[in-house]
Formats: C-alpha cells, sequence, structure tokens
C-alpha cells in the first residue's frame, strides 16, 4: 500500500520544483490497552508509559503552487521496553543505528524516487536539526529548511543564536496570530523582525563519523517578534543550504517552513477530527498500522479537497480522482443538483473545486452559497460516501458489460 502510494507521487513530480515536509506523529493506543495484543507491533510512546506506535511522513507540495501531490516516504514503527540507561548511550552511537536516522533516511529514499525533480527541499521542524543530515542530504537540486533546536557552537567559538541575533535586522513583516482560547488570548497581529547570517557549524562532539566534515557552512534565518512578552512569542531561528543574500531571500525561507502546517493539518485529519484513529476497537497493532495508511491516503483527498479553489493554480483534477472516479462524479452531481440555478453547481466541469462541491453535498452540505464552507468533517462524511457509491457504480459497468458479451 505505501509502495503503491509514493509511486504515484513520484509520477506527479517530474519536472516541478518541490517542497517535502517532514514530520513524525505517534498513536497513543493506551485506552485499549487491556484489548490490544501486546505483541503485534505496538510498545512505549514518548513517555514510556503510554501504549503506541510511531509514523513517520514526507508530505510531497509544488513549491509555486502549493499543490499536494501526495507522500514520498511513509515509516511506521514501535519501540520496545529496554534498559532505562539506553537513552543515555546512544547518544555516541553511529547515526544509523538511532532513531533520528529516520529523517536522514526519508530525504534519501525521496531523492531516489524523484530523480526527475528539479529541485527538492526538505522542510522539518527541530527533531531534523541533525549535523549528519546537513552534510548528507544536500546537492546541487536537493536543499533543507530545518528549524533550529538548540544553540549549536560556531568554528569561530561563538554560539549561533547570538551570532544570528547581532545581525542588523534587514526587514520586518506583519502576521496574524489566531490565539488558543483554552488560554483565554486574545488574537493579536505579530510584528516579526528578521535577520540572516552565514554561519560555519562545528561538528558535534558525539559525531565519531571522521568522513564528516568538522566545520558546515550554513545560512541562519531569524524571525523574532517584537512588542510580545508572552509565553508564546515567536522566535523562529532556520538553519538552510538555500544562499540567502537579501530580505526577499530570507522571507523566502520563512515562507517555506511555514508550510509546515500542512502536514499538521492532516495529522489533525487523521487523529482527532476525522478518522479517530486512537479510538480504533481493532486488537492487532499490524492491522491498525494498515488502517493508519488507508486513512493516510483519504486523509490526503480530504485535505486536496479543502485547499480546491477556482484560480488559475488551481490543483488539475487528474491529480486526485481517477478517469473512472470522475466519470461517476459526472453522474452523482446530475442527482446532488436542485431544480434551481441556487442548487446547481456552478462550477467548470472536472475541476476540483466542481469535485469539492459534489463531495460535500454527499456529505450533509445543502450547497448553499450563505452556508459557510464544508469543514473537513463533511468532506470525510461524503467521501465515505462517494467510496460506496463508486464500488456499487463499478459493480453495475461490470454487469452490464457482461449482459452485452452474452
Amino acid at each position: 500500500m505505501i509502495q503503491e502510494m509514493t509511486d504515484r507521487c513520484s509520477d506527479l513530480a517530474h519536472d516541478r520544483h518541490l517542497v517535502v515536509i517532514q514530520d513524525t506523529s505517534s498513536f497513543n493506543l493506551n485506552t485499549h490497552y487491556y484489548r490490544l495484543k501486546k505483541d503485534s507491533g505496538i510498545g512505549p510512546i514518548e513517555d514510556n508509559f503510554h501504549l503506541g506506535f510511531f509514523m513517520h511522513a514526507s508530505l510531497v507540495m509544488d513549491t509555486f503552487t502549493e499543490n499536494m501531490l501526495g507522500f514520498s516516504d511513509v515509516q511506521l514503527w514501535h519501540r520496545i521496553y529496554d534498559d532505562p540507561q539506553r537513552g543515555r548511550k546512544t547518544k555516541y552511537l553511529p547515526i544509523e543505528e538511532k532513531e533520528s536516522f529516520k529523517w536522514i533516511a526519508s530525504c534519501e529514499r525521496t531523492k531516489q524516487k524523484f530523480t526527475r525533480a528539479l529541485s527538492i527541499t526538505f522542510v522539518e521542524d527541530r527533531d531534523g536539526d541533525i549535523y549528519e543530515q546537513f552534510a548528507r542530504v544536500s546537492d546541487h537540486k536537493t536543499y533543507l529548511v530545518i528549524r533550529s533546536c538548540k544553540d549549536r557552537k560556531l568554528a569561530d567559538r561563538t554560539k549561533l543564536y547570538a551570532a544570528v541575533h547581532n545581525e542588523k535586522v534587514c526587514g520586518s513583516y506583519k502576521v496574524s496570530i489566531t490565539a488558543d482560547p483554552r488560554n483565554k488570548k486574545a488574537n493579536r497581529i505579530a510584528l516579526l523582525n528578521v535577520r540572516y547570517k552565514k554561519v560555519a557549524l562545528k561538528k558535534p562532539g558525539y559525531c565519531l563519523n571522521k568522513s564528516i566534515s568538522d566545520t558546515m557552512e550554513l545560512m541562519a534565518v531569524e524571525a523574532e517578534e517584537q512588542g510580545y512578552d508572552g509565553r508564546d512569542k515567536i522566535c523562529w531561528r532556520l538553519l538552510t543550504t538555500r544562499v540567502v543574500n537579501c530580505f526577499e531571500d530570507a522571507m523566502s525561507i520563512i515562507e517555506c517552513y511555514r508550510k509546515r502546517w500542512y502536514i499538521e493539518q492532516m495529522f489533525r485529519l487523521l487523529k482527532n477530527q476525522g478518522f479517530r484513529i486512537e479510538a480504533s476497537e481493532l486488537e492487532s497493532g499490524w492491522a491498525i498500522r494498515k488502517l493508519v495508511v488507508l486513512a493516510l491516503n483519504a486523509t490526503l483527498r480530504i485535505a486536496q479537497l479543502m485547499h480546491a479553489s477556482d484560480d488559475e493554480n488551481a490543483q488539475p483534477i487528474d491529480e486526485v480522482f481517477t478517469h473512472q472516479e470522475q466519470q461517476c462524479l459526472i453522474q452523482i452531481n446530475k442527482e446532488q443538483e436542485g431544480k434551481t440555478s441556487k442548487l446547481s453547481n456552478p462550477y467548470k466541469q472536472k475541476s476540483m473545486i466542481w469535485a469539492k462541491w459534489i463531495i460535500a453535498r454527499l456529505g450533509g452540505w445543502k450547497g448553499y452559497k450563505s452556508q459557510r464552507n464544508p469543514g473537513p468533517i463533511t468532506l470525510k462524511r461524503g467521501m465515505d460516501n462517494f467510496v460506496q457509491i463508486l464500488n456499487g457504480w463499478c459493480l453495475a459497468l461490470k454487469l452490464f458489460e457482461d449482459v452485452g458479451t452474452q
């Protein structure tokens, strides 16, 4: 299933500039502790007290249109209960023997599959800040944008954060921040000052690989919020292998990093808003893993529908729905349209926004312009119903073909 998913994404990536967003999520199955078979692909997760497994996924997007193309790599694994001292010993292990090798492995497999892409930019959060990754992954058309997780030592014996912060502000921009209602804070407009600097990182002492250089030159970009001292103050420090020579270059790195919210949204759909994988009552961890892969593919479609639009950069429907599925949608559309113009599908046939209108109607959306746009739960219900209709429609077509040949 994973192979089929990644192969399809690879076919769509030809002659494109790509952003590949990596992230890890854990699935907490502890509420089903006594139902689950303990030797079936599950183990301790982050706190070593709860039961579950992990997934590391790499979401592929077109750099310019931000259309989601699929996944280039998906890794599923579980931990085993082990010596509590092992966490201290792993620091000096070769990177290939560490769990954090998942970041590098995903990059390398993506590069092998996407040889016909024009460029690939990997975007990662703090956990991807690995010295060996910068040394191994980058080449003439492969780049990294990673949020710094620690104040690294530089080759000139200074520290990374101070070195960047002491640079002159090259520009500022504003961003709207939606506050978490649970914290009883108001929304705000944040003013972010941007700085950048070319730095030479010093090889960390625990990296014993002699083939890796003792220093590495990267660009560091800082976006720091001004006039606000709350705990949620924005301060992004990004390390990148791309060249940064001006404020516009720095902003392109920041905007690239901000695309991480796409994969975070998909994980929310997978775990909470839509498929509720953690509530599964299957007894085998292996079975739940298969369910995750199936749901991941469906989650991708829902996310693609969520971002469907009627502008010139809209994603082509052929990247999401097969020819047979499109023919089925045409028939469903005839049934879903009402007798008045207000209940007619207003969009161009065989466009993504046209398909979204149909799927939303199947999910219970009324179709009136006065309604708010259909949300992920509505689209998820609609996709569930569409799959059932499609299966029946395909069986009917086969039956007619068989009758016609007799």
